[in-house]
């Protein structure tokens, strides 16, 4: 009985997961689109700005009021661990580290939120889990370092303290669930966000000014899908998945998707790497979310017992 009602339960979390890493993976795109035109600090108070305006006016419309006086640091320190600290510290590591070094380090995030998570609420992923966590991990190293440099400096520190940063999102989003509603708590934690990025306002006015239209678009796009409609997705996943580590497995999905998505737009024939690191996490992700089953079936499966004389 247990069994089936986590089943029900996770079903429609993996699916929110999977629709969230969809939207994300075309944000990284679009921010190569915008970040041509408009500065990274900018570029977080127009992004986040505009998923703001969006996610308040569904807050209006839903009534969902206002958070109590008490929990406004908690949405605070959630706003600057998930948006800004995280894009100023990644936006930081990029200027000494190659994307591909990023790209592992950002893949850690599920890793380090499981981790913790074992830890502070107990989870445990059992060790098919683990093991899957470590294909998929080995994909991406495949996918993104293959015929690739990787570089180690002081941005390497920065790119590991941005992951660090998301994994305490995650963790923290996970409690305030269980008293706010996804809504409530996605729109409180951006708007909030977005207050803090307010230092970038004269900065982002003078580029707007000059920036081609291209670029506004893509400011656009990335509030509207990869942020507002994701990061709702994400907090509702993470409010009724079985556990946490259920849903940021997912993220490991993400630098395949961006990948792809950079090979149907650029015209790139994928190279050995993409296609062996594809395959790898693939198999990895298909590992995490059948390991309840195949652990049950390894537990239904008689003992050997001696021939009867």
């Amino acid at each position: 009985m247990m069994q089936n009602e986590q089943q029900r339960t996770a079903n429609p979390a993996l699916l929110l997961a999977f629709l969230t890493v969809i939207l994300w993976s075309t944000g990284f795109v679009f921010t190569r689109i915008a970040v041509r035109d408009i500065g990274p600090f900018p570029l977080g108070l127009l992004r986040y700005g505009s998923a703001s305006v969006i996610l308040l006016g569904i807050g209006i419309y839903k009534r969902i009021g206002l958070p109590s006086k008490r929990d406004i640091p908690l949405f605070l320190l959630l706003g600057a661990l998930g948006f800004v600290l995280y894009q100023i510290f990644f936006n930081i590591a990029m200027t000494t580290i190659s994307a591909a070094t990023a790209s592992v380090v950002t893949a850690t995030v599920p890793v380090l939120t499981a981790f913790f998570a074992s830890l502070l609420f107990r989870e445990r992923l059992g060790k098919i889990g683990w093991i899957a966590v470590f294909i998929e991990f080995a994909g991406i190293l495949i996918l993104t370092l293959w015929k690739r440099e990787v570089s180690i400096g002081w941005g390497l520190s920065w790119m590991i303290i941005a992951a660090m940063c998301f994994a305490a999102y995650n963790l923290i989003q996970r409690f305030v669930v269980t008293r706010y509603s996804p809504l409530q708590s996605t729109v409180y934690t951006i708007v909030a966000s977005s207050i803090m990025f307010m230092v970038f306002l004269p900065q982002a006015i003078e580029e707007v000014s000059t920036a081609p239209t291209q670029a506004l678009l893509a400011v656009l796009f990335m509030g509207v899908f990869p942020s507002a409609i994701g990061f709702l997705l994400w907090t509702k996943a993470l409010s009724i998945a079985h556990q946490i580590g259920d849903v940021t497995n997912f993220m490991f999905v993400t630098p395949l998707l961006s990948t792809l998505l950079e090979i149907l737009l650029i015209g790139d024939i994928p190279d050995t790497g993409t296609i062996t690191g594809g395959v790898t996490i693939l198999f990895g992700v298909v590992l995490f979310n059948n390991r309840t089953l195949l652990l049950s079936r390894f537990a239904k499966k008689p003992a050997f017992t001696p021939l009867q004389r």
